[in-house]
C-alpha cells in the first residue's frame, strides 16, 4: 500500500493569514463554493470503487461550522480532537459520515485502510493542524499538495496563519503579481520572520490546477491564465503548490 496523499486547503491573505477571531476574516460566495466542489468532487476512478473523499479538521474547525451544514455532504468527516468525544461535540458515533479520533495518527491509519473506500483527503484547518500536518512525512501519510485561495486585495486584519510554504523570493513575487492585477500601488512585502531558505514548494501552472480540479473547476476560469477573480472589493486567485521531491 502507497503513502496516504494529502491535500491542504485553505483562503489566505498574501501573508497567510486565514482567520480572525475564531471565523473567516472574509466572506466570499464564490470561494465557498469552490471549497465545496473540490474538497467532494471525486475523480472517476474513484467513483467507480464507490469512494468518497475525506476532509480533516481539528475540533475549533468542525465547531465553526454552522450546524446545519454539518457534517460536511458528500464527504467523509474526519475530527481530530484530544479531550473531546464523539458525544462531546453532538456527533452521532453510530454515523458513517463523521469520525473523530484522539490522533493524527490514528486517523490516517483509518483514511489510509482499504475498506474505508476513501478517494482524495483533504486538511481543511486549523491553524495548528495545518502546521503539524504540513511537517509530517511518516510512513502513513504525507502532504504533497497546497490548494491556495490568495486573496490578492485588499489586506484583512488576521490572527490566525497557514505556516510559511514560500521562500522570500517567492514571497515577494506574489506581493508583486497581486499589485499588477489590483492595480494596487501601495502595497509593499512585509518583512515575514518565517519564510523558507530553500524552496519546498513551486506554484504549478493554471493548466496543472484545471487538470486537479477536473469538473469542479469554476466555469468562469476553464480558460483563464492565472486562475484571478473577484468578489465586491475582493480580488483573489486560485493556487495550486506541489511539493518539490
Amino acid at each position: 500500500m502507497g503513502k496516504l496523499k494529502l491535500a491542504m486547503v485553505a483562503a489566505m491573505s498574501l501573508t497567510n493569514g486565514i482567520g480572525k477571531d475564531g471565523g473567516l476574516p472574509w466572506r466570499l460566495k464564490g470561494e465557498m463554493a469552490y471549497f465545496c466542489n473540490v474538497t467532494s468532487q471525486v475523480t472517476e476512478e474513484d467513483q467507480r470503487q464507490g469512494a468518497r473523499n475525506a476532509v480533516i479538521m481539528g475540533r475549533k474547525t468542525w465547531a465553526s461550522i454552522p450546524a446545519k451544514f454539518r457534517p460536511l455532504a458528500d464527504r467523509v468527516n474526519i475530527v481530530i480532537s484530544r479531550t473531546s468525544s464523539a458525544k462531546d461535540l453532538g456527533i452521532d458515533p453510530d454515523s458513517s459520515n463523521v469520525q473523530v479520533f484522539s490522533s493524527v495518527e490514528q486517523a490516517l491509519t483509518y483514511l489510509a485502510a482499504p475498506q474505508a473506500k476513501i478517494g482524495r483527503v483533504f486538511v481543511i484547518g486549523g491553524a495548528q493542524l495545518y502546521t503539524d500536518l504540513l511537517k509530517l512525512d511518516s510512513s502513513v501519510a504525507r502532504v504533497d499538495k497546497l490548494l491556495v485561495t490568495r486573496i490578492l486585495a485588499p489586506r484583512y486584519e488576521c490572527d490566525a496563519y497557514f505556516p510559511e510554504f514560500r521562500t522570500q523570493e517567492q514571497y515577494k513575487s506574489e506581493v508583486e503579481h497581486a499589485k499588477r492585477i489590483t492595480a494596487d500601488e501601495k502595497g509593499e512585502a512585509e518583512q515575514l520572520p518565517d519564510l523558507l531558505k530553500q524552496q519546498e514548494w513551486t506554484q504549478a501552472s493554471a493548466d496543472s490546477l484545471r487538470q486537479y480540479l477536473g469538473s469542479a473547476c469554476p466555469a468562469a476560469l476553464s480558460d483563464s491564465v492565472e486562475m484571478v477573480t473577484s468578489e465586491g472589493q475582493t480580488w483573489y486567485q486560485y493556487q495550486l503548490w506541489e511539493r518539490r521531491d
